[in-house]
């Protein structure tokens, strides 16, 4: 039997055991002054050996290259490939102690020089809302290779311009760079600034979270708990010290942060021009980057308007790129264009369909049966299965090369990838579609064409609108929809009736000067009788003068509303359905619920189909009546929007060019009225009204009033 003695001998031969395993480890890895001396010299000669051959190698990579952005990434591939020779150099000659050498070359071997379509294309998926699920390829959209690889850690180029169609793959590109930025540079913080807060939590962010979601290579970079303070709405921290800031343009205190390199602006033609009074937001962001000299910036847009659209400003400063392809025939290069006048010998063609049914005689909607390119130096058919060759050998070529820092890319929905995008077919049906419909033109030539709308409506000549009266009878017309728009004076109310047709066609049918004083009711009565008598469904009034008088004026009648005239380009001529729901809901208590009237956008529209030469959708008649005088129509066309500049901003307003604009203001606001009767024009004429349609004041209840307001009469 063990004693006490025996296991206390045991536990110390443990021990000594224990002991013995520790220093004979220790003594492995322990080297001798001698070998230490030895490897330090072996190591300081090869590294100074091949020191001394650097500046022979970069030499040679770049003789002969005369591009800057080329020249620059051949120097830093040349230099990738030079340290990770060193490394193994090193250790061959590092034989006195091996593992010496081995840490050298660990230590001296740079992480992979990958472009972000190189990054994309080995670790970015998509497995949902694509028609081509799977691994990233820039192979089906190459038109974004050099786009994205301008973007790269290893590229001169400071900002990317993008001015694109809809649909070409800009988005794209941008949570490429993200992911870029993310998994592979790990260590620089970014900026993405959409238009408004709403948008970014709307947009951004379930695309930024579905990102992270199906790229396995992200997956692990952030937290995916909702609670996790590092994943919030406006801030997502990776790595040690790395975030993405997500910001909107409408909000300056998001756009307050720390200084950072890299900052991306999608829909930048979207941003206000003055936000929270503290000035242009492109300005507040520069600011974020003053302290990087390797700063990166990358501005993404369809165009807007032209004379303030910011991604067309910006697309003007910059080298102006367009991708041209080849073509199949003469392999002339060439960028695709799309002819909006039809005269042109090169671009789109496409064949309709006979416009009259054979058997029926019916006047048909004109329909493309096919649709192909025309090349502009042999004239040769191109048919769009030829559009995937093309698009694979096609190159960018700038129009101002001397320009090295910024660059600017302008692609429209030609180039879509076959499968991918929209079809020339489908292009050329659109663009049959929205012919006599400004607005929709105007959403072509800014989505499909991705150039900037120039408004046509500027200004019109007075004396030429006379030539357009007609003689027709305006109360024989079956018009789906009358209204009216008055304008109120001191001492008279004007009144324009307009009657509307399909697709917006209108018929004026008189304009009416109620004199009297607008303070009293007199003159108010007289303008209620005339509205029934003119059988209005819809009015709007302006509320600018005698407001109280107005607000009392429609507080019986629910088919009239007051209007308040609000300048600005960007206003939209009234407000979209859900908006307009919200701000009731919030004014129903006092029973006076304003509408806001934008009146630039209104008398845009008005000179834009002033200028119309062909009856139809649209087009304004005006009856050859003694209403309609030589003053009627100087008043029509005393506005003219002109663009100034301030400081380096353009920007656009009218200006008054005579004394009164009445009928002007009163044909904005009667269409006004018709976008607010939410009447579909395309539906035969509802029967007439009830000629004693008045209401009594909205009652207290708030549904009730608030459905009130919405319903058109």
């Amino acid at each position: 039997m063990a004693t006490l003695s025996d296991l206390q001998t045991e536990r110390e031969k443990l021990r000594a055991l224990e002991a013995k395993a520790t220093y004979d480890a220790a003594l492995a890895d322990t080297a001798s002054h001698k070998d230490v001396v030895a490897a330090a010299a072996a190591m300081r000669a090869a590294l100074n050996t091949a020191m001394r051959g650097i500046p022979r190698v970069l030499a040679m990579a770049i003789d002969g290259e005369t591009d800057e952005t080329r020249v620059h990434y051949l120097l830093s591939d040349a230099i990738h490939t030079a340290l990770t020779g060193i490394g193994v150099d090193v250790e061959q000659a590092c034989t006195a102690l091996p593992p010496a050498g081995e840490q050298f070359k660990r230590g001296a071997q740079p992480r992979d020089l990958l472009t972000v379509s190189q990054w994309a294309d080995r670790h970015r998926w998509l497995r949902s809302g694509t028609n081509a699920p799977g691994r990233w390829n820039t192979a089906l959209t190459p038109y974004l290779r050099e786009i994205m690889d301008a973007l790269s850690e290893h590229s001169p180029v400071r900002s990317v311009v993008f001015k694109k169609s809809s649909g070409v793959g800009g988005s794209e590109v941008m949570m490429n760079w993200v992911g870029y930025v993310m998994h592979h540079l790990q260590n620089k913080d970014m900026l993405v600034v959409m238009p408004t807060l709403e948008l970014r939590d709307r947009s951004f962010n379930p695309r930024m979270a579905k990102m992270v979601e199906e790229t396995e290579a992200l997956a692990g970079l952030i937290s995916r708990s909702a609670r996790d303070k590092t994943n919030r709405a406006d801030v997502v921290e990776y790595g040690a010290h790395a975030r993405i800031i997500r910001s909107g343009a409408n909000s300056p205190d998001s756009l307050r942060s720390d200084h950072l390199p890299y900052v991306i602006t999608d829909e930048v033609s979207a941003f206000p021009w003055d936000v929270g009074g503290e000035g242009d937001p492109m300005t507040l962001i520069e600011n974020r980057q003053r302290t990087y000299s390797r700063a990166k910036s990358y501005f993404i847009s369809t165009p807007t308007v032209a004379g303030r659209c910011r991604i067309s400003l910006l697309y003007s400063r910059s080298d102006q790129r367009r991708y041209h392809v080849p073509c199949p025939s003469c392999h002339t290069l060439q960028h695709l264009e799309f002819d909006r006048t039809g005269v042109a010998d090169h671009g789109l063609k496409w064949r309709t369909a006979p416009p009259v049914d054979e058997e029926t005689g019916e006047v048909l909607r004109p329909r493309v049966l096919s649709a192909w390119y025309v090349c502009k130096n042999c004239h040769a058919e191109i048919p769009e299965s030829s559009k995937t060759d093309m698009l694979s050998h096609g190159k960018w070529i700038p129009a101002r090369p001397s320009i090295k820092r910024t660059r600017g890319y302008h692609i429209n929905a030609l180039y879509a990838p076959v499968g991918l995008g929209v079809s020339w077919r489908d292009i050329a049906q659109k663009w049959l579609d929205c012919q006599g419909d400004t607005s929709e033109m105007k959403a072509f030539v800014n989505t499909y064409l991705g150039e900037a709308w120039a408004e046509q409506g500027d200004s019109i000549e007075d004396l030429s609108l006379i030539s357009r009266l007609e003689d027709y009878d305006p109360m024989a017309l079956p018009f789906r929809l009358i209204t009216a728009g008055v304008d109120v004076q001191k001492n008279r109310l004007e009144v324009s009736y307009v009657g509307w047709g399909e697709k917006e066609e209108a018929w004026l049918i008189d304009h009416v000067i109620l004199p009297g004083d607008t303070a009293q009711p007199e003159v108010w009565t007289a303008l209620g009788e005339s509205l029934v008598e003119h059988r209005v469904r819809q009015a709007v009034v302006d509320s600018g003068y005698n407001t109280s008088m107005v607000y009392q004026f429609c507080a019986t009648r629910r088919w009239a509303v007051p209007g308040k005239g609000l300048a600005g380009t960007a206003r939209p001529l009234v407000e979209d359905e859900k908006r307009r729901i919200a701000r009731l809901r919030r004014r129903v208590k006092h029973q006076h619920a304003v509408e806001p009237i934008g009146v630039d956008q209104g008398k845009a529209l008005i000179y834009a189909r002033l200028k119309m030469d062909k009856i139809g959708p649209g087009y304004i008649h005006f009856p050859r009546e003694s209403a309609f005088d030589d003053e009627y129509f100087a008043q029509l066309g005393a506005e003219k929007l002109v663009t100034k500049v301030r400081g380096t901003r353009p920007f656009q307003e009218w200006v008054q060019i005579r004394a009164r604009n009445e009928t002007l203001d009163c044909l904005v606001y009667a269409t006004a009225a018709m976008r607010l009767s939410r009447v579909n024009l395309d539906q035969p004429p509802p029967p007439p009204p009830d000629p004693n349609h008045t209401a009594a004041p909205a009652p207290a209840r708030r549904r009730r009033a608030v459905s009130r307001a919405l319903s058109p009469r």
